[in-house]
């Protein structure tokens, strides 16, 4: 009969207060049933779960008394968050609680402290916290707080966070907020590395801040070489996806450079885009400021480049139906760069269009700008900057003809344009005609065991002499130098195509020469033979790039590389580059105006004669699923005035428990002569 009492108390208690009751073997004394052999205390919104559970329902002193007292084995449901702890007390009435040691988690995070107090709203906070994303008890890194509070919508703040390896601090920022909702990735992303002298550091980048649109990260490395250094960065995109803007703004202390050189470095960099709503307007924006110029070099790192080619520009493109604008600002922010400075410059492209019924077409292009070219501090003593204001218009005709497989396209045109300024301190203009076809036709014949195509083609470029010479106006790119020009290429293009056969590669061969006609450098009509193949497998491709010069009766450039994979567990690439002194160093290899204009001679003798001849190759084999070997070589020789150069590397890598990746080998040049000992390598995700 005692037995029954308690049960019928039980049941009035789960009625009258909407919890479900359930202990095993309780007892009742006083207004309170506890039990020491288990049991569950829940409602939809709670759900209290131990081994040692006690449940209050009394009036003391007027004041009436509902609350769980629950310990051993404890689990919490609350909020739609999972708790447990050494112990709880819940108040029934006021939906308060505090849980001591206890510890909770988040996709990513593990967060725990001495005591965690639970409020009416769903929220709740931590004293002396942590957070963590080791799973374990014992962690062997955490951040830790005095407090920690998680609002009702899962948003984290913390304030004094101090971040801790093996119980020993090595890094403080003063506070942390975060929506735990809106979390896609680990918002602490650690690294250990632990090789080569330069590369041996520590670094780690955590989430600062983070909302649905905007998320605020800080770095802390340390270079055992250099020093410490540590970063912030920032990412916004807009709900629409149509606006990004990323910064990262890195700063160190640098031991190794001499004091009076400033051992302060730092470079801050920013990229922005955006899209207009009808996708017709693009805005790019980039920057990139530097300490000095070898900061990326000393301070390289692969996850903290954004892309900015280092340089600070500002662009926006507009299309309509009929036309494109593009706006371009860029100006110098570092001084050890030079470049050609445009604040701003304006170009406005028409679309080509048709001159009544004839056929012609009508292109049109303009620019406005001031351009200024000014030289690094190292060279500004030398070199006088260059600074005009420029105006130039690009006008073409040009119509398309065909006679059967016969394409025929002449064209003429004219570009003209206007300088404020000049080498002579007055303004200049320069007017240039231009004139030429392309005529070619398609062959194509297929056969059992292959298809052919074949496709001859002659072009013709010319220009007319300039009205002014190329010294009596500044030179700010390639698009101001021009010269008298007559120029054929003749050529054959063909491909091959195999039907059904594994043991014929794919095959693309391009074969031509360009004939000059008028005074040049070259002194001959024919100066050089082209040859452009590819050869392809599936797993295996070979292409080549030959230049012959038949004035000089040797080979201006014979690049020649071919990369095989032959199985999944072996690779390598080889390539032979040869540059004879007479292929020179330009941007643009099809433009010829270097060539007429400046004597042999003059090219001979300036930097852009650099022959040499390189041989590269790389081998990838992994030996067992956890193994693999990297081999990588380097010889280059017949560089004017130059030593031969060699250089090797050999690592062999293998990855150890968890995230540990150890590698090891041997690292030959000329400067260096080292083994690799053992390289170590804690990663968590990609930075």
């Amino acid at each position: 009969m005692r037995t029954l009492i308690p049960l019928i108390l039980l049941t009035t208690f789960a009625f009258t207060e909407d919890y479900n009751i359930n202990l095993k073997d309780p007892v009742f004394s006083q207004g309170i049933i506890s039990t020491d052999q288990g049991g569950i205390i829940s409602n939809s919104e709670l759900r209290i779960q131990a081994r040692h559970i006690s449940y209050t329902n009394k009036i003391e002193n007027g004041i009436s008394i509902k609350k769980v007292v629950a310990e051993g084995d404890l689990l919490l449901e609350y909020n739609g968050r999972i708790f447990v702890g050494e112990k709880l007390e819940y108040d029934l009435l006021n939906k308060t609680g505090i849980m001591k040691k206890g510890r909770t988690s988040t996709e990513y995070w593990f967060v725990g402290g001495d005591e965690i107090e639970l409020l009416p709203d769903g929220s709740f906070w931590i004293s002396n916290a942590y957070l963590t994303t080791v799973e374990g008890q014992d962690s062997w890194w955490e951040l830790s707080s005095s407090k920690i509070s998680i609002s009702e919508n899962s948003v984290l703040s913390a304030k004094n966070i101090k971040i801790s390896f093996f119980d020993f601090p090595i890094f403080w920022f003063p506070k942390i907020s975060m929506d735990l909702k809106l979390i896609k990735d680990s918002p602490i992303r650690y690294k250990f590395i632990w090789d080569q002298v330069l590369k041996q550091k520590i670094s780690m980048r955590y989430e600062l801040y983070s909302t649905e649109t905007f998320d605020l990260f800080g770095r802390f490395d340390y270079r055992f070489k250099r020093g410490p250094g540590a970063a912030i960065e920032t990412d916004y995109h807009s709900l629409n996806e149509r606006t990004h803007f990323q910064t990262k703004n890195y700063g160190a202390y640098d031991k190794v450079t001499p004091d009076e050189q400033g051992n302060k470095r730092f470079r801050l960099q920013g990229l922005l885009t955006h899209d207009s709503a009808d996708e017709k307007t693009h805005v790019h924006m980039g920057y990139d400021r530097l300490s000095d110029d070898k900061m990326p070099q000393d301070f390289k790192s692969d996850n903290f480049e954004l892309n900015t080619q280092k340089r600070t520009i500002l662009w926006v493109n507009h299309h309509e139906d009929n036309t494109f604008t593009r706006f371009v600002f860029q100006p110098r922010i570092n001084y050890f760069q030079s470049i050609n400075q445009q604040l701003p410059l304006l170009s406005l492209d028409i679309r080509p269009f048709p001159l009544g019924n004839s056929g012609i077409l009508f292109d049109n292009s303009f620019s406005a700008g001031y351009l200024n070219y000014v030289y690094s501090r190292s060279l500004a003593q030398e070199l006088h900057s260059s600074r005009s204001g420029r105006c130039e218009t690009q006008n073409r005709l040009y119509r398309h003809c065909s006679w059967g497989p016969v394409s025929f396209t002449p064209s003429v045109g004219f570009n003209g344009i206007f300088y404020s300024n000049s080498p002579h301190h007055h303004t200049a203009g320069q007017a240039v005609g231009s004139y030429g076809f392309n005529l070619s036709t398609r062959l194509i014949r297929s056969y059992p065991s292959l298809k052919h195509t074949l496709q001859p083609y002659f072009r013709f470029e010319g220009l007319t002499a300039p009205t002014s010479s190329n010294h009596k106006h500044y030179i700010f790119n390639i698009d101001d130098g021009y010269a008298q020009q007559n120029l054929f290429r003749p050529g054959l293009y063909q491909t091959f195509y195999p039907r059904r056969s594994a043991l014929l590669p794919d095959v693309s061969l391009d074969l031509y020469t360009q004939i000059f006609l008028g005074p040049t450098a070259f002194h001959r009509t024919l100066p050089k033979l082209y040859m452009t193949t590819d050869f392809s497998y599936p797993s295996w491709t070979v292409s080549t790039d030959l230049i012959y010069n038949l004035q000089e009766l040797l080979f201006d450039r014979a690049n020649i590389r071919s990369a095989w994979t032959l199985s999944e567990s072996l690779a390598f690439a080889i390539e032979f580059r040869h540059r004879s002194k007479y292929d020179w160093k330009k941007s643009d290899h099809d433009n010829y105006i270097l060539d007429i204009a400046r004597p042999i001679d003059e090219l001979l003798h300036s930097p852009i004669s650099d022959g040499r001849d390189t041989l590269l190759s790389r081998f990838q084999i992994r030996f067992t699923p956890l193994w693999t070997c990297h081999i990588e070589t380097h010889h280059g020789w017949g560089r004017k005035n130059e030593p031969r150069y060699d250089s090797y590397e050999i690592k062999v890598a293998t990855l150890l428990t968890g995230r540990w990746q150890l590698e090891f080998g041997y690292k030959y040049t000329p400067a260096i002569h080292e083994w690799v000992f053992p390289s170590l390598k804690l990663l968590s995700t990609q930075f």
